[in-house]
């Protein structure tokens, strides 16, 4: 029986020691502890934030806004150009004529003389503010002898085509002649000119 509890009792203190031993070894996590400060991270700075990846340029369209909550959208750059410069009207028929009556050469023998007989024929020039007039624009023939009216005649035209507007019709007789040109528009302008001359004997 002394034998049976020494060998009960060697037996306990084994097994104590062991477990004695089992507790004094440290756990594998607390050989190596892992810190829980985040002393070693690195945030992004305000650079990186700001410049896109590759992936976010790829996505984006020329014509995309980028706005951020609370801010106004961008005006688009685009401005319409402004309209060409209009070109200056033209002048317009308005105000008084000036009217030259422009007798013929044929037969004239002095300054303001023309041999009897003679068929000068006479044209018009007539100018307002565009230039010299044309169509739209009529003369009234007045000739007279004498200061008797010898001869009428309409030209429907201001500036002769290829003939004269106005024609002799039996020739010059000596004497004094006045021919008159009363000149009107379409544009209700008017004016006037005569021209006086003598008639020769041949």
């Amino acid at each position: 029986m002394v034998l049976l509890g020494v060998v009960a009792a060697a037996i306990g203190v084994i097994v104590g020691i062991k477990e004695l031993a089992a507790s004094s070894e440290d756990p594998p996590s607390a050989s190596a502890p892992v810190s829980t400060t985040p002393s070693s991270t690195v945030w992004p700075s305000d650079e990186t934030k700001a410049s896109p990846t590759p992936e976010e340029d790829a996505i984006q369209t020329p014509d995309e806004e980028t706005t951020t909550p609370g801010s106004t959208p961008r005006k688009p750059s685009y401005e319409a150009p402004p309209p060409d410069d209009q070109e200056p009207e033209s002048p317009q028929h308005t105000g008084a004529l000036t009217v030259l009556v422009k007798m013929g050469r044929g037969g004239k023998v002095g300054p303001n003389s023309w041999r009897a007989g003679a068929e000068p024929g006479a044209n018009t020039e007539v100018y307002d503010a565009t230039g010299r007039l044309d169509t739209g624009c009529y003369v009234q023939w007045t000739l007279k002898h004498d200061g008797k009216v010898v001869q009428k005649h309409t030209s429907s035209r201001c500036r002769p085509p290829s003939i004269t507007l106005f024609n002799f019709e039996d020739g010059l007789e000596p004497g004094s002649y006045t021919l008159t040109a009363d000149v009107t528009t379409d544009w209700h302008q008017t004016g006037t000119d005569t021209f006086s001359f003598d008639a020769v004997p041949a």
